[in-house]
């Protein structure tokens, strides 16, 4: 006579090994993911191969390349795991500015902004490998292609933002949306990329992020009366 009891267990426990086997590719994944972020920041990505990532990791050749096919899925995967949750949440915010007093909305948005790169260090390690170590070229990769779309998703929110405020009387100035936005993105991704410059840091965000911010916001932006 068969144990029905036992062949109810079975699917229980295949389950178990599914969900064992999910977590450790996962485990597997973040590591490797955290031992690039160290190589690709202390001697670039040019110097560092799959293999030292997978070495730095304590993981095998094998495991790298059955998550990642090159430098730039890792590149990506690091993009994708520290930054588009800030990205889209930014972009998001910028189109949707508060009516009674988007001007004070908008300064938030940008203060924030600048203190989630101070205080989250896996978004500034993302955004410092971007800024500072992908060689951008003529003849762009499928990764050159991917960030500048992010980069030109970003200009347009920002120019739509400025749309935004001019149309709710929010500016001080008669300037054109594209130029404010041009004018303005320069200005913050310079204090991002000061910031995150290797070295003796330049700049201290935590301290004067604010204040930075409003040099350039004041003259800009009207205060609600």
């Amino acid at each position: 006579m068969y144990n029905n009891d036992k062949f109810k267990a079975l699917p229980v426990s295949r389950n178990n090994m599914a969900r064992k086997t999910k977590e450790d590719a996962e485990r597997t994944y973040h590591a490797l993911l955290d031992a690039a972020t160290k190589l690709f920041i202390h001697q670039g990505i040019a110097k560092t191969t799959l293999n030292d990532i997978a070495t730095a990791a304590a993981m095998t050749r094998g495991a790298i390349y059955w998550h990642f096919d090159n430098k730039d899925a890792v590149i990506r995967a690091l993009w994708e795991r520290n930054a588009s949750t800030l990205h889209d949440a930014f972009t998001t915010e910028l189109k949707h500015l508060d009516r009674d007093d988007p001007a004070e909305h908008f300064r938030r948005i940008m203060k924030e902004l600048v203190q989630s790169v101070v205080n989250q260090p896996e978004l500034g390690q993302a955004i410092r490998i971007v800024m500072h170590s992908v060689e951008f070229t003529d003849e762009q990769t499928e990764l050159q292609r991917f960030l500048n779309a992010k980069h030109v998703e970003l200009h347009s929110t920002m120019e739509q933002a400025f749309a935004t405020l001019k149309k709710r009387k929010a500016l001080k100035t008669s300037l054109s949306s594209t130029l404010l936005s041009q004018g303005f993105m320069s200005y913050l991704l310079g204090l991002i990329h000061i910031y995150l410059e290797p070295g003796i840091k330049k700049l201290d965000l935590k301290k004067s992020g604010d204040q930075l911010l409003d040099l350039f916001l004041d003259p800009i932006l009207a205060r609600t009366e």
